[in-house]
């Protein structure tokens, strides 16, 4: 168990940043044989220039409780590549539903990436916590429970 210290946008990305102390667990997941591709759309246009990192809107994706996103690497947008995909707001652990509605663009070329275009594609696997978590937070819940 760590002591770590969150760093995020409160309320919109590039806005104000909030700080959040917390505990955290290092643990492993396993990955489940079943999986799920979500295409990645602009919902506004934007101009791009090479090497210059963009925020872009796009069509809310849906993370099911205990699952990960990781980008399809053969799928993606002729002027560039998706480097993250991200919402504003307090970070939300992977047991529960996420909701994410913008990406940080990585373009390549100088253009314009217009609403409705495909960003890429991303790839949405189902995880099992290991039970490394389990015992961590057992271990933290009894410790805070039978304190002498």
């Amino acid at each position: 168990m760590a002591e770590i210290e969150l760093v995020y946008w409160k309320d919109k990305i590039g806005g104000e940043t909030e700080r959040l102390v917390t505990e955290a667990f290092s643990y492993g997941f396993t990955v489940g044989p079943h999986g799920e591709w979500e295409m990645v759309i602009a919902k506004e246009d934007k101009e791009v220039r090479k090497n210059e990192l963009v925020n872009i809107k796009i069509g809310e994706i849906e993370v099911p409780p205990k699952s990960i996103v990781l980008p399809c690497p053969i799928m993606r947008h002729a002027l560039g590549i998706v480097s993250s995909l991200t919402t504003a707001g307090k970070p939300m652990p992977v047991e529960e539903k996420r909701v994410l509605d913008e990406v940080i663009f990585h373009p390549l070329y100088d253009g314009k990436v217009c609403k409705g275009e495909l960003l890429c594609v991303v790839n949405i696997f189902y995880t099992a916590i290991e039970r490394i978590l389990a015992r961590g937070a057992a271990e933290k819940w009894l410790r805070e429970r039978y304190r002498y």
